[in-house]
């Protein structure tokens, strides 16, 4: 026997599955909504550079990583002390970066902003520490500072005999003839003491009127910031051998000597900073922030036909030290003091 026909229980099964797909429908809304505020962002930020992601090296900040390396290899006698980097918006970052001269009582605090791929320092605290001898010598510039050399070491003579002994100095020394590696150790060993040298300037391809090149070189003074620890695999040692000084296979150390480590460090930085293709590409279009690939490129080819060699270093001597390097220094060209200190507490 066939059921009356109830249309109120028709309508109430109705209304019932259409609350369902409402709700369904809500739910599905819903999570779009999420999935685009908190989505969006990642995906908008994968499409520009990243200073907190990571690398070979480190798990995140990679920028840091790679901002020390660029700046061991342009930049004398400081490193990196502390930075901190914040996310601002899509693609945009402000970074701050605080060096510290070797001599510890100087410190220079740089900032940054890194938007969409470009990177743009907005102050400076004080100047860096750099000095103009390895420019001109690099640039092989006629300036009286070398065509009239003896006289200018004269007059510093002159002036850092009125130095107190206690004096702790940090100086630019530039040679009259290049010397490889081997020969520096000779030559440090016979005319400076108990000096050290801090940072070795490395001769590479002479620059042409439209590039815009720096002097190179690399530290003996290793003092770094690693903003994580990461398990570095044989491969990467094979590849990079010495790049943060001391990482490298068994094999590399008992065969490399130490002008042979310093001469492979050198290099490790040039081509891993060849790797890291976005950070190089961040170089502002006329400016000196980060070493262009194009001068890596030439460097590398430069002292892979013609060694590593060096047209001056960077020093750290007392008075008596500095006064017989330029009274009777051998194959010394240039001298320049860049610091003195009265009294290194550090040291």
């Amino acid at each position: 026997m066939n059921q009356p026909f109830d249309f109120k229980e028709i309508q109430l099964q109705v209304k019932k599955q259409q609350r369902h797909r409402n709700l369904g429908l809500v739910c599905v809304i819903t999570l779009i909504v999420l999935s685009v505020i908190f989505g969006a962002p990642r995906l908008v930020d994968s499409f520009f550079y990243n200073p907190k992601s990571g690398n070979q090296l480190s798990d995140v900040d990679s920028y840091i990583i790679n901002r020390q390396i660029n700046n061991e290899l342009t930049t004398q006698n400081q490193s990196l002390s502390r930075y901190e980097i914040n996310a601002e918006g899509y693609g945009k970052y402000a970074v701050t970066e605080i060096y510290r001269n070797f001599a510890q009582n100087q410190t220079n605090t740089k900032t940054y902003t890194i938007n969409r791929n470009q990177l743009k320092e907005t102050q400076l605290s004080i100047p860096e520490m750099t000095d103009y001898l390895f420019e001109q010598r690099f640039r092989d510039s006629s300036s009286d500072v070398f065509t009239e050399s003896e006289l200018h070491k004269e007059l510093l003579l002159a002036k850092v005999k009125e130095l107190p002994k206690s004096t702790d100095i940090i100086a630019t020394v530039i040679f009259d003839d290049d010397l490889s590696l081997d020969e520096l150790a000779e030559w440090q060993t016979y005319n400076l003491g108990q000096g050290e040298v801090l940072w070795t300037a490395v001769r590479s391809e002479v620059p042409t009127s439209n590039q815009d090149y720096q002097p190179l070189g690399f530290a003996s003074v290793y003092s770094s910031v690693l903003p994580s620890e990461r398990q570095i695999d044989q491969s990467y040692l094979e590849e990079f051998p010495f790049l943060t000084h001391g990482n490298a296979t068994n094999a590399q150390g008992m065969n490399y000597s130490e002008t042979e480590q310093q001469a492979a460090h050198f290099t490790s930085m040039l081509h891993f900073l060849q790797t890291q293709t976005d950070f190089l590409a961040l170089e502002p279009a006329y400016d000196r922030e980060i070493i262009s690939s194009e001068q890596i490129a030439d460097t590398l080819s430069y002292v892979g036909e013609h060694g590593v060699n060096t047209y001056g270093v960077s020093v750290r001597i007392n008075v008596d030290q500095l006064i017989a390097l330029l009274e009777t220094g051998e194959n010394v060209l240039a001298v320049n003091v860049t610091e003195t200190t009265l009294f290194n507490l550090i040291r």
